[in-house]
Parts: C-alpha cells; structure tokens; sequence
C-alpha cells in the first residue's frame, strides 16, 4: 500500500560545521529521538509536538526551530536512505541500461536500510507508517517529488530533445512507471519490516516486487529511443 498529506516534509538540514553547529545538530536528533520513542510506543496520531518538546527536554519553540511538523520529523531522516536516481540516470546510454541502473539504485538502498545498524529503526519506522493513517496519506507527496526528481534529471538528460512535447510527454510518463515501481519495491520492504520477517527475507520480498515491475519497464522501454541518452 502505497501512502500522503497535503504537506510534504522537509530535506533534512545540511550537515553542520562547528561548535554551535554540532550543538543544533545534538538538539535535533534528541528531538527526533523522543519523538521515536513516543511514535513507537503510543502511535504517531496520538503523539503532540508538546509531549515530543517534553520529551526531549526543550522548548515547544525548539522543535520549531528544527522541524516544521511531526511529519517533518518522521521522514527528515529519508534522504540518507533515497536511491542515488541522479546517478543512476545520467551514467545510462539506453533505455535498457537505465531500467537496469534504477533497479539497482533501489536494491542497494535496501541494502543501506537493513544494515544491522539501520534495521531497528527501520522496522520501528516500518510499523509506525502501516499504523497511522495521516503517515500513509502524508507519503504521496513524497512519491511525487521523487517522481518529479527523476523527470527533471531525465529532461537534463536528453538534452535538446527535451524541447520537443512529444518527447517531454513520454518521459514524464516513464518518470512516473517508474516511481510507481519503486514504490512498489518499498510498500514490499514496510510491510516485511512491520510484520518482523527476518532482514533476508524482508530483501528477497522487496528485490521481487521491484524486479516484477523493472522487468516489464525493460519490454516496454528498453529499446525506446527517447530514453538513449542524448
């Protein structure tokens, strides 16, 4: 189950330099933290930026400091585990090869997130999204903004073809194929996590929901012109 609110969390912040950077960095991970901890054990809709500030021992101010809402906290962590799409996009030189180089930017962020140090958190992080409604509603805009990620990189990519309406209408809808098949390969992952199969089973689950729809990207687009790189 695919999930999302009208309001899209924020990237988290850039890493800070310095004594009072690394002070603002300690604060906002104690407030993401304590916010954990009460997601966990009470549930995410049930849990105020009030209790999360007492919890953490600051200001209701602070939090705001730090974090634009719950939402902001509970997703301010997923840029640390996001498929390198750029990456994967602009080193292809076929549509074939592209497919390729998204589903395997998807198996090694699942990689990164079943990490023994990472597990935990991400089966915590698992159970409280399948539970809370307002989560599920709140990740769609993030699925678009990934799509959109990939559109922009593919345009860039294509170079003066991006010009053409023709051009620009089928990769936007390639774009959002594949999003919808990454989202496919993590909605696998959450509910493997959630349900506590063991970390090589949780692979196994999420590695086939991608490739069952990577495989039909390929027959669809591996030879399209549009996608060569330009």
């Amino acid at each position: 189950m695919t999930t999302s609110s009208t309001a899209t969390a924020a990237a988290p912040a850039a890493p800070a330099s310095g004594m009072r950077g690394r002070k603002r960095e300690r604060t906002r991970r104690a407030i993401a933290d304590a916010a954990f901890r009460l997601f966990a054990d009470e549930g995410f809709d049930a849990v105020t930026l009030t209790r999360i500030a007492a919890a953490a021992d600051v200001a209701p101010a602070t939090v705001f400091t730090h974090y634009a809402s719950k939402e902001d906290i509970f997703f301010g962590r997923r840029l640390e585990f996001e498929p390198g799409i750029a990456e994967a996009v602009r080193g292809a030189a076929t549509g074939a090869e592209l497919v390729e180089r998204l589903r395997r930017a998807c198996t090694e962020a699942f990689g990164t997130i079943l990490a023994a140090d990472s597990l935990p958190q991400a089966r915590t992080f698992s159970r409280i999204l399948l539970d809370s409604p307002s989560l599920r509603r709140s990740y769609l805009p993030l699925a678009r903004e990934r799509r959109d990620q990939l559109l922009a990189v593919l345009l860039e990519r294509a170079g003066e073809r991006a010009a053409d309406a023709e051009v620009r209408d089928e990769l936007e809808t390639f774009a959002s194929l594949a999003g919808a098949v990454r989202e496919l390969g993590f909605d696998a992952l959450h509910a493997a996590l959630a349900s506590g199969e063991p970390a090589g089973r949780v692979r196994e689950a999420a590695v086939a929901a991608l490739g069952r729809g990577y495989d039909r990207l390929v027959r669809a687009y591996g030879d399209a012109p549009f996608l060569d790189a330009g």
